[in-house]
């Protein structure tokens, strides 16, 4: 790549740090979604001791207009396996949708297929029919905004071959940082036909923060993971979830005091005062602003979760719901959900109904519950201590945080 973007990206991330903040109030106040509706936060008073039995991040889930096609999409491009499929799921009379995940009562999920790509946590697609759907998908900008990242072990080759495959739209890169504490990554977004941003991000000799963090950050290679033999070249496993929040100090002390996390990668900003770097890059406005980037690692083995801080003139500061287009979760595995459940008394977050055990179907064996906390994202505690019914027969299982190693 030519010096000029390495000399960019190194110049942006010495500009001193910007930051946007809410009122002190903002995590106790309704949270406005799409289509006008709204959920009250939780008022008991914070609770600061992390929730018990948090191994690691499970999957991260979104919605897709049509979920064979994206499922296909991961299988045929990328060399994902999608071992548990189920659905569709639904209440005809009552109000267990909107109880269960917050969406309208009549909403079904027609179908939820969990990929495995690589090493490390799920990738879980929903298909949801639902009155007044916003079929819109979030820029990375907008509070809805998320991307799942794969680790790959050669960024050039992985890009070469990506950017060749049907259904992506291939954006600046590989994009090396050269500056401040993510130095020595390099990664290129793609966005699929289906609204998912992807990006590729390697970093093979590790980043310039590493030098004096106390905690890595975590990487399929710490439970010795390997490049899969078809699909997307050198694909090691999910590197993390990235996801765009109103207030990145108050999202980050909220997983901390919560879920236990840690962030030993902080950076920012990054912006092109100028030229349009910004759409190139991650297509977003031209004028947008990176305030902060914040990287977290959320119990012994699982993606990280990484969050944004954007302005931008054209952002969109609506959370979805779970059955809209641009819906999204990320889903946490806990030991014993009925402690962990408990435990979410008094953490400034909506709480729905749960725990939910999942009886019949190849999904048998879990439970879960979902939360909005004051991230803009849905939360799922998920817990399948001894394992789900799919696995007696699939050649090839999820990977989960309780057995890092399979």
């Amino acid at each position: 790549m030519g010096n000029r973007f390495a000399a960019r990206a190194a110049l942006f991330s010495a500009v001193a740090l910007l930051t946007l903040s809410l009122s002190a109030d903002a995590l106790g106040v309704p949270t406005r979604v799409i289509g006008g509706r709204s959920a009250a936060h939780h008022s008991t008073p914070v609770n600061h001791s992390p929730i018990p039995g948090v191994l690691g991040v499970d999957h991260f889930g979104i919605t897709v207009p049509d979920v064979a096609q994206a499922r296909d999409w991961f299988v045929d491009v990328l060399g994902c396996v999608a071992p548990l499929q189920f659905g569709p799921f639904f209440d005809p009379n009552g109000s267990l949708m909107r109880r269960l995940v917050g969406v309208h009562p009549r909403t079904v999920i027609d179908q939820i297929a969990e990929l495995r790509c690589g090493t490390g946590s799920s990738i879980e697609l929903f298909q949801y029919t639902a009155r007044h759907q916003d079929q819109t998908w979030a820029n990375n900008s907008d509070f809805a905004g998320h991307h799942v990242a794969l680790y790959v072990t050669d960024i050039d080759q992985a890009v070469a071959y990506l950017e060749h495959q049907p259904g992506v739209q291939k954006f600046l890169g590989p994009f090396p940082v050269t500056g401040g504490p993510a130095a020595g990554q390099a990664i290129n977004y793609f966005k699929t036909f289906f609204g998912l941003y992807i990006e590729l991000i390697s970093y093979p000799n590790g980043m310039a923060y590493e030098t004096t963090a106390t905690t890595r950050l975590w990487n399929p290679a710490d439970v010795g993971a390997t490049p899969w033999t078809t699909g997307l070249p050198g694909l090691l496993g999910v590197d993390h979830f990235g996801m765009t929040v109103p207030d990145i100090a108050k999202a980050r002390a909220w997983l901390e005091s919560t879920l236990g996390c840690t962030a030993p990668l902080n950076f920012g900003p990054f912006f092109d005062p100028v030229g349009d770097l910004m759409t190139q890059l991650v297509d977003v406005h031209p004028r947008a602003v990176i305030h902060h980037i914040s990287e977290l690692r959320c119990g012994a083995n699982g993606a990280n979760i990484e969050l944004f801080q954007y302005s931008s003139p054209d952002q969109d500061k609506r959370t979805p719901l779970n059955s809209d287009w641009a819906g999204n979760h990320f889903a946490v595995y806990v030991t014993n959900i009925d402690s962990a459940t408990a435990a979410m008394v008094g953490r400034r977050t909506r709480p729905f109904v749960g725990p939910f055990p999942v009886t019949g179907g190849p999904a048998a064996g879990q439970s879960i519950n979902y939360y909005l906390p004051p991230l803009g994202h849905y939360l799922e505690l998920i817990s399948y201590p001894n394992g789900m019914a799919y696995e007696a027969t699939a050649p090839i299982p999820l990977w989960s945080p309780r057995k890092p190693g399979g």
